[in-house]
């Protein structure tokens, strides 16, 4: 009695190291019965007068009817903006090179409305692949590379969802998720889709919408404050770990003629200055008064970013101000929109030995754990 009675407190101390609810994992089952072998269609751009696909074998062009028009070696050229209806470009070799990118899976020619849509089709787990180290570094830990990759699975999931009756899920940038084809994958990243294969965030029984970004800053944010709309499962969280990852604290300086040139729709003039109007309780500027030599604007502080440009405002957790030589100073505190999983906390949470479901549900609340399967 006293070994079962060890054994069984033993078993309870190794699950509570783990955490209980971490470690339950629930099925999902789509509505449609083929959703699970139903491949991403990842928009890679517009087609030009002349396209060249390449491949390490036998190219295979197929009509709608996935009758066989054409092949050829190692090199395809032709010109898409002259095709009446869809056409598929496959290959006997694992991926099809595109403007020096190798896909997986194949390529998708769609004329509608006075352009040719070229779209790669790949099943959802070789999308990942390229994604999870498009997103992040390969050299990051396992558990961040594991949160990063249901990340990116949910959020492709969820988008397939949404958008199962336009023509494309996904694109290849920030717009979605950064997607840099084969030519990006690594064996760090590969093991850490394949040990998390099918596993997404669900939220009442449904596929959450599970925001990334590069760092929060200390905090992360409301959607509300964002886009419009609050959601249940990403309020605001603390997320101290962001201070030990890259562009946790930034500075920039910009000229006068840039501000001027960027905030010129505005119809205010040249700009004499801006000055922080309010902001929400996550410390991010809600508005910005914009003073100008013909009038004066209120303007939400993510239509200043836009207009300024990200890269040169990392995100809304800053403060600025002009300086005497007419320039504007600006100082803030992360990178992105700060909704959802900050990759660089995630980062350092897991070098601080969280694994990837503590990291998960630190960022997203009252979500579970489910893996996709076939209805």
């Amino acid at each position: 009695m006293k070994q079962r009675t060890a054994i069984l407190f033993f078993c309870i101390v190794i699950l509570g190291q783990i955490g209980c609810s971490s470690v339950m994992v629930t099925n999902w089952a789509p509505d449609e019965s083929n959703f699970k072998s139903r491949p991403v269609r990842v928009l890679l751009g517009y087609a030009s007068d002349e396209e060249i696909f390449k491949s390490s074998g036998e190219i295979i062009v197929k009509d709608a009817n996935d009758l066989t028009i054409k092949k050829a070696y190692d090199f395809l050229s032709l010109n898409p903006t002259a095709i009446k209806a869809p056409i598929s470009i496959q290959s006997n070799s694992e991926w099809v090179d595109y403007k020096g990118v190798s896909y997986r899976g194949s390529i998708f020619l769609k004329p509608i409305d006075g352009k040719v849509l070229i779209i790669n089709i790949v099943p959802v787990e070789l999308y990942l692949l390229s994604v999870v180290p498009s997103e992040v570094s390969a050299s990051w830990p396992k558990e961040a590379l594991k949160a990063q990759a249901i990340c990116a699975r949910t959020y492709v999931v969820k988008e397939m969802l949404n958008r199962k009756k336009q023509e494309y899920d996904v694109d290849t940038s920030t717009n979605t998720q950064v997607y840099k084809g084969k030519n990006k994958e690594h064996k760090n990243t590969t093991e850490a889709v394949f040990e998390t294969e099918g596993l997404i965030l669900i939220h009442k029984g449904q596929p959450i919408q599970s925001f990334f970004h590069s760092n929060a800053g200390g905090y992360t944010e409301d959607p509300a404050n964002v886009w419009g709309n609050s959601v249940e499962y990403l309020k605001p969280v603390p997320s101290e770990y962001d201070k030990d990852g890259d562009q946790y604290s930034w500075e920039e300086k910009w000229k006068t003629d840039y501000v001027n040139n960027s905030l010129r729709d505005l119809g205010v003039g040249d700009i004499q200055d801006i000055i922080v109007a309010n902001r929400f309780p996550t410390s991010r500027v809600n508005e910005l008064e914009i003073i100008g030599t013909a009038g004066t604007k209120r303007i939400k502080a993510t239509e200043f970013r836009k207009k300024i440009g990200a890269t040169k405002l990392k995100s809304t957790r800053f403060g600025i101000r002009k300086e005497e030589s007419g320039d504007f100073f600006v100082k803030g505190l992360g990178s992105g929109h700060g909704v959802g999983m900050s990759q660089w906390g995630s980062f350092a949470m897991a070098k601080s030995q969280f694994n990837h479901k503590e990291i998960l549900q630190h960022y997203f609340k009252g979500i579970e754990f489910a893996r996709i399967v076939a209805r």
